[in-house]
């Protein structure tokens, strides 16, 4: 919906800023888990275990970003299974593409203070991007039957 319009404008940076801090660091979190899941699924799966690894992880990505919309933008969230796997998986694609300049950035000048202003960079980012992906997949509010 129009959320912009309930937002200031230093609100929605601040917004922006914590979604992608917030999903980034307990996206690096969950990856680590995620790493240990992919690592049993291999040994016994081979390639169907990394298949499925993957569709773990679009799962996390898109659960973690529904909580989060929900929790910092107050957009209700689908979160049935389909939903949560497309949502997952279009946003690790986007994420994916929005962070080749990141990488570029980094090949290039390989330092701590790069590292650190990137990050607070992509931060906005990442919170814009995955906001606005998130909103593919707001609940739409049924309307109301006037019997």
């Amino acid at each position: 919906m129009g959320e912009e319009e309930y937002y200031s404008r230093k609100s929605s940076l601040v917004r922006y800023f914590l979604h992608g801090i917030a999903f980034s660091v307990l996206l690096l979190l969950l990856e680590i888990v995620w790493a240990f899941i992919l690592v049993l699924l291999t040994v016994t799966g081979s390639l169907i275990g990394i298949i499925l690894g993957f569709i773990v992880l679009f799962f996390i990505i898109g659960g973690l970003n529904a909580i989060l919309t929900e929790f910092i933008w107050s957009i209700p969230m689908r979160s049935d299974w389909k939903g949560l796997l497309s949502h997952g998986f279009v946003l690790f694609l986007v994420l994916l593409i929005a962070a080749i300049p990141r990488f570029l950035v980094a090949f290039v000048a390989p330092s701590i203070v790069t590292a650190i202003v990137v990050s607070v960079v992509y931060a906005f980012i990442d919170g814009y991007v995955a906001k606005n992906v998130g909103k593919m997949w707001e609940l739409e509010e049924e309307p109301e039957s006037a019997s």
